[in-house]
């Protein structure tokens, strides 16, 4: 339970605000993290199931001094006296003054009484107190200015400012392009001209700076123990070290101007390896494996690059993310009531591609406790939401309740699995005080587990653990039903991944997410089985193609197949002949060793599956971490470290 900052320059009192998640049991409901630096104050968000701390927002100021890293470690003990929490008075006694200028549409300005109204007190403290503020912008019907503010004890003042253009039903949605500028304290801060998508929201910055300051910015860089955060389970277990110099290190974004591409693909739908497809995309999983101080800031700016994604559909009758259940037919697919947004015009926003979607705003939140990162976690499942068709006899979400379905166009599998774990992480990152919004997000990921659950489990269903794919790889006529293995272990990592960070769901759910799970991962453990005729042989596992039932249309939905007899059937069927010696040895085809191959695509599937000790998972892990050749792959992660997880436990 411990994390370091550090500076440049030496102050004696800089202030720092950081988002710290800890480990289920840490800190008991009935205790305190106490720290061991003075003034540290650390405000509770979420609680595990037992009630224990699950995450906080943690600030305070410390004497640092120039390139040396200062360590806040935590124990558990009693509550310390809080303190007399900083007020909007104390702000106001700051003087401080904001605008966010739109050119002609008009600015959005904040001073004296203007404090008093505050969207959300988003976090209340003696040494922090946080509130997020939203003005229209002149007489705009779309265009809002956002901000959040950050008063630390002694005076300083932070700020994020960001505009946002999206509402649900707001008639004649268009693009926005004007000069946007951000002054604080009367001095300009940013001023650049952009052509504001429908839709999309930015941040008001540009250059090296996370955020801005009345003051001068103490520009720190803070490091999350990465060992004690996997430990959470709220992230994989990556096995990568990555050093400061690598490559994809040294290419993360070093500045930020609005709505700047990043690291992103030009293209989000783009066929093959791209470096934002994984449980988390790169740029998180570089700040988890690597000790450049690079990576914070390329992982931050990143999660800013997330606003330039057609995806915010903000509820103009609440102005937060639309609940499922207030839009039951609502659609941007089909709609079986024609409940569609309003078309929009004018410069479009980057295409959205729910198969080829990344985790957005997640890692961020979690490093920096930013309420824009949180709402574009949220703004991400609902939009995957709002992409599925509504209902009727297709394969559809079933309304308001929100399934994400392997076999359906608007998905794919692997888009299925992608959008579960949006969802599982809106639901972990929404704070336990937003009840609504979290209830619906819990309602959700419920309704997706009763799902998949009722299927394949209550009733008998192919004993391999394939759902429902989406298409047959090579077509009606061969009597064979080809489905790509790689999809597959994405939505059986996904489940992993979601059962893994025990989101708050019922009892009942979470037996039958478990339950789930155990079924779904025999699809990766099936394949990492032995030299015997009835097994698929281990060396093999990562092959692109596999047939799956010795049908052109087997029957997934009353799961009656036809299926094969054993897994050594499917090896037979897959190649037709054998692809070599039936003899253990080295790993073998699938573009191995490279990380980014079929064979590391297939890591947090197995590695969840071994964690929550499904039948059969360890002897196959082992099987395939024994071979000779095991040690290329692993290495090859230390410079591409997405897909290197590593089961956390169950060894």
């Amino acid at each position: 339970m411990q994390f370091t900052l550090q500076t440049e320059s030496s102050q004696t009192a800089a202030p720092f605000c950081i988002g710290f998640a800890f480990r289920q049991g840490d800190i008991p409901a009935a205790s305190a993290a106490v720290a061991n630096q003075p003034n540290i104050q650390v405000s509770a968000v979420n609680r595990w199931p037992d009630g224990s701390l699950k995450f906080a927002v943690i600030a305070g100021q410390l004497a640092l001094t120039a390139g040396q890293a200062k360590t806040v470690s935590f124990t558990s003990g009693s509550a310390a006296p809080a303190g007399k929490a900083l007020t909007l008075t104390d702000l106001k006694t700051t003087g401080v003054t904001a605008s966010i200028g739109c050119g002609s549409y008009g600015t959005a300005s904040w001073a004296t009484t203007d404090w008093d109204n505050a969207f959300v007190a988003w976090v209340s403290g003696p040494a922090m107190s946080s509130w997020i503020y939203r003005k229209p912008v002149g007489t705009d019907a779309h265009l809002v200015a956002w901000m959040e503010v950050r008063l630390f004890a002694g005076g300083a003042v932070e700020i994020l400012p960001w505009v946002e253009n999206g509402y649900i039903r707001v008639a004649g949605p268009t693009s926005k392009s004007a000069t946007y500028t951000f002054t604080l304290g009367g001095t300009q801060r940013c001023s650049v001209a952009i052509d504001l998508p429908a839709h999309t929201r930015t941040p008001i910055i540009s250059g090296s700076a996370l955020s801005y300051w009345l003051g001068a910015d103490p520009a720190i860089t803070p490091k999350h123990d990465m060992a004690y955060l996997r430990a959470t389970r709220l992230v994989p277990n990556y096995i990568a070290s990555v050093a400061p110099t690598a490559a994809r290190v040294t290419a993360q974004p070093t500045s930020y101007q609005p709505l700047q591409l990043g690291s992103y693909s030009a293209a989000m739908g783009m066929a093959g390896y791209q470096p934002a497809i994984g449980i988390l995309p790169e740029w998180d999983v570089l700040y988890l494996t690597s000790t450049a101080s690079a990576a914070y800031g390329g992982m931050v700016r990143n999660a800013y690059s997330a606003g330039r994604w057609g995806i915010h559909f903000r509820d103009e009758n609440t102005n937060r993310p639309l609940r499922f259940s207030q839009y039951p037919h609502l659609s941007t697919a089909a709609s079986t009531t024609n409940d569609k947004p309003p078309v929009a015009t004018g410069t479009a926003a980057g295409v959205w591609d729910v198969p080829h979607h990344p985790s957005q705003g997640f890692m961020a939140y979690l490093a920096t406790g930013r309420w824009f990162h949180m709402e574009t976690v949220q703004f991400t499942a609902t939009y995957n939401y709002l992409f599925q068709v509504d209902g009727g006899i297709y394969a559809n979400r079933n309304y308001s309740d929100g399934i994400f379905r392997s076999d359906s166009g608007s998905s794919t599998t692997r888009g299925a699995g992608w959008a579960v774990r949006s969802l599982v992480q809106a639901v972990v990152a929404t704070p336990d005080s937003d009840s609504v919004l979290r209830g619906e997000f819990i309602a959700s990921l419920e309704a997706n587990i009763n799902f998949n659950h009722a299927k394949y489990v209550a009733q008998a269903n192919n004993p391999f653990g394939w759902v429902k794919p989406y298409s047959d790889y090579t077509g009606v006529g061969d009597r064979i039903y080809f489905e790509a293995t790689w999809m597959q272990d994405f939505y059986t990592a996904a489940f992993g991944y979601a059962l893994a960070m025990s989101p708050p769901i019922s009892g009942a759910a979470r037996t039958k997410l478990s339950e789930f799970f155990a079924w779904k991962a025999r699809s990766v453990v099936g394949r990492l089985g032995t030299a015997a005729a009835s097994d698929w042989l281990y060396r093999d596992a990562a092959t692109y193609t596999v047939a799956v039932a010795p049908s052109d249309s087997p029957d997934f939905d009353g799961g009656t197949g036809p299926w094969y007899a054993d897994w050594g059937a499917l090896y037979q069927a897959t190649y037709a002949t054998s692809p070599g010696a039936r003899t253990e040895g080295d790993l073998r085809g699938a573009y191995f060793p490279e990380a980014t191959s079929y064979w590391g695509n297939l890591q947090p599937a197995i590695s969840y599956a071994v964690e929550n000790q499904v039948p059969g998972a360890a002897s196959a892990y082992l099987r395939m971490v024994s071979a000779s050749n095991w040690g290329q792959i692993v290495n090859n992660f230390n410079a591409t470290p997405v897909w290197g997880v590593a089961p956390a436990s169950g060894l």
